[in-house]
C-alpha cells in the first residue's frame, strides 16, 4: 500500500468532520492538532509587526489599493506561521528572506526549511474566508522550488476588538504528487494529505529520497556511474514521481555510454515534468549525437520556449540548423546566443565559418578577430584568418596569421605549411625552404614538404623562375579549407567541418 493511501482517506474523515465543526485539539506544542488558537499576547505583537511590514510592501512595490486589505493579508498570514511553528518549529525554519521577491506571493505565502535537510523548502499558505469555497492555483514556479505545500485557514475575520484567533490545518501535498503540464494547477480540500502524515512524511519519506540522492550525487562527482544508477533506482522505486531522478539518472547513463537508456530517463523526466527545460535540452544533445537532428530540432524549439534566455539552447540548435544545411537560421541562433553571452568564444567562431560559407568573409574576418580576444591562443582562429586573407589578396595579413598560430602551437603542421606556400607564391623561395624544414623536423615522413622543399631547392640551385612552371609545387594553387578546432584529430564529413562543438561537461550543470 502507498504510504499516502491512509492520508488520503483521514483527509476525508476530516473533511467531513469540518464541515460540522468538529476538529481535533491540543494545545501542547508540537503535537498533532487540526486546530491552533492565537491568544491576546500573541495577537497583539502579531498586529504590531503586520502594521510595519504592510507598509513596508507598499512602499516597496508602490502599491495603489488600500492598506488596510495589505494589513489584513499580513495578519492573516502572520497568524498562520505562528500556528504553523507551534506544531512544526521543531522540524523548521522560517525562511526570512523569501519575504519580498515577489510582492503578491509575499503577501500569502510563508516560506520555511527543513532543519535536517536546508536545501528542501517548505511553502505554507495562508487564507481567509469560507472554508467550503476555497481552491488554490499552485503556479509552476510554487512546484518547482518547494518539496512540500501546506495549506492552512483563518475563519475569523480581522476585527481590531478580537482576542482571539483560529488557524485550522487543511493539509499538505508534496510537489510531486501535483501536475507539472499546465502553467498553474488548481487544487482543493479533497486533493490533500491529512496533516498529521506531515510528521512521517518529513522525518522517514523525505530523509530517505534526500539520503539517496545525496549519496547518488556525491558518486557522480566522483565518476562512479554504475553506483549512482543503483541509488536512483532506488529512490525511483520509492517514489517513482520524482522527475529529477529519472533526469540525474540520464545523465549518468549518458557517462556510460547507455545512449538510449539515458533518452528513455530523459522522456521520463519530461512526461513527469514537460516544463523541465534541461531533460529537453538533453535529450536533443544525444539526438544531435546520434544524427538525428529533426528530433534534435524539436527538443532544442520545446527548451527554448520554456526557457528563452539558455545559451547553450540557442548554441546547440544553430549547429543542428548548421547540420540541415540552414545557415541563415544558424546564423541566427548564435547571434542570439552571443547577445545571451558574449564571453563564450564558441559562438563566435562558429558564427565565422558559417559567415565563410556564405561568401560574407568580411564578417566572418571581424568574428574571427573577437574570438582571439577571448581566446588568444587558438591557433585554429589564426589559422582560418591567414586562410581568408590568403584569398582576399591580404598576403601580409596572412602572412601574420600563419606566424601567429604557429606562435599559439609550434606543433600544428597545417600553419607552417600554407605558410610555405604562400611565402612561395610571393617570391620567398629561401624562407619557404626554411619553413618546409621545420615540417620535417616535425614530421619527416610528410610527404608534400619533402616534395615541395625539393623542387623549390631545385629550382634556386638552377636560379629559375618558379613563376614558370606553375605544376612544381605540390597544391601550391590549390586554396587550403577553412577547418574547425576538431578537424585535426579526425577526418570529419563535409558538414562537420564548420562547427565547433561544446563539450557535455559544458552544456548545462545538472547537479
Amino acid at each position: 500500500m502507498d504510504w499516502t493511501t491512509p492520508l488520503k482517506a483521514q483527509q476525508q474523515d476530516f473533511c467531513s468532520r469540518l464541515n460540522l465543526g468538529q476538529l481535533l485539539v491540543c494545545q501542547e506544542k508540537y503535537l498533532h492538532s487540526e486546530v491552533v488558537f492565537i491568544n491576546e499576547e500573541t495577537i497583539e505583537k502579531i498586529k504590531v509587526e503586520s502594521i510595519l511590514e504592510s507598509e513596508e510592501i507598499a512602499n516597496k512595490y508602490n502599491l495603489t489599493y488600500p492598506l488596510k486589505e495589505i494589513l489584513e493579508i499580513v495578519f492573516y498570514r502572520k497568524l498562520g506561521i505562528e500556528a504553523f511553528l507551534s506544531k512544526f518549529g521543531h522540524l523548521t525554519w522560517l525562511d526570512n528572506h523569501k519575504y519580498y521577491e515577489d510582492c503578491e506571493a509575499s503577501l500569502v505565502n510563508s516560506y520555511f526549511i527543513l532543519k535536517q535537510a536546508t536545501n528542501i523548502k517548505i511553502l505554507v499558505k495562508t487564507n481567509q474566508g469560507d472554508i467550503n469555497n476555497i481552491q488554490w492555483s499552485i503556479s509552476q514556479e510554487e512546484i518547482s522550488n518547494n518539496r512540500i505545500i501546506i495549506f492552512v485557514i483563518c475563519p475569523k475575520k480581522f476585527k481590531v476588538s478580537l482576542k482571539e484567533y483560529s488557524v485550522v490545518f487543511l493539509g499538505f501535498i508534496p510537489v510531486e504528487l501535483l501536475s507539472t503540464k499546465k502553467e498553474k494547477t488548481n487544487i482543493n480540500l479533497s486533493h490533500l494529505l491529512y496533516i498529521s502524515g506531515l510528521n512521517f512524511y518529513i522525518n522517514d519519506v523525505l530523509p530517505l529520497n534526500y539520503f539517496l540522492q545525496k549519496s547518488a550525487k556525491f558518486y557522480i562527482k566522483k565518476g562512479n556511474y554504475k553506483e549512482s544508477i543503483s541509488l536512483y533506482n532506488k529512490s525511483i522505486s520509492h517514489n517513482p514521481n520524482n522527475s529529477k531522478n529519472y533526469f540525474l539518472r540520464g545523465i549518468c547513463k549518458y557517462k556510460l555510454r547507455d545512449i538510449q537508456g539515458a533518452l528513455i530517463d530523459f522522456s521520463q523526466a519530461i512526461t513527469l515534468n514537460d516544463r523541465d527545460d534541461l531533460a529537453y535540452h538533453w535529450r536533443g544533445y544525444l539526438h544531435q549525437q546520434l544524427h538525428n537532428y529533426s528530433e534534435a530540432l524539436t527538443n532544442y524549439n520545446q527548451e527554448i520556449l520554456i526557457n528563452p534566455l539558455n545559451y547553450f539552447a540557442y548554441f546547440n540548435r544553430a549547429i543542428t540548423y548548421t547540420k540541415l544545411k540552414q545557415l541563415i537560421k544558424a546564423i541566427e541562433d548564435y547571434t542570439m546566443a552571443i547577445q545571451i553571452n558574449n564571453s563564450i568564444f564558441q559562438g563566435f567562431f562558429n558564427r565565422a565559418n558559417i559567415y565563410y560559407l556564405l561568401g560574407d568573409k568580411e564578417s566572418s574576418i571581424d568574428d574571427y578577430i573577437h574570438v582571439i580576444k577571448l581566446q588568444p591562443n587558438l591557433v585554429e582562429a589564426y589559422y582560418n584568418l591567414g586562410i581568408i586573407y590568403q584569398e582576399i589578396g591580404e598576403f601580409q595579413q596572412s602572412l601574420k596569421s600563419y606566424r601567429l598560430a604557429i606562435k599559439a602551437d609550434s606543433m600544428y603542421l597545417k600553419s607552417y605549411y600554407n605558410l610555405a606556400i604562400l611565402q612561395a607564391n610571393l617570391g620567398l623561395y629561401q624562407q619557404s625552404i626554411n619553413t618546409y624544414q621545420i615540417i620535417l623536423k616535425i614530421n619527416p615522413n610528410f610527404t608534400q614538404a619533402i616534395h615541395n622543399q625539393n623542387s623549390l631547392s631545385l629550382l634556386l640551385q638552377k636560379e629559375g623562375n618558379i613563376l614558370l612552371n606553375k605544376n612544381v609545387l605540390y597544391n601550391a594553387r590549390k586554396n587550403p579549407e577553412i577547418i574547425d578546432v576538431e578537424k585535426q584529430s579526425h577526418q570529419k564529413n563535409n558538414s562537420d567541418r564548420y562547427s565547433f562543438d561544446l563539450s557535455d561537461s559544458k552544456q548545462t550543470n545538472p547537479y
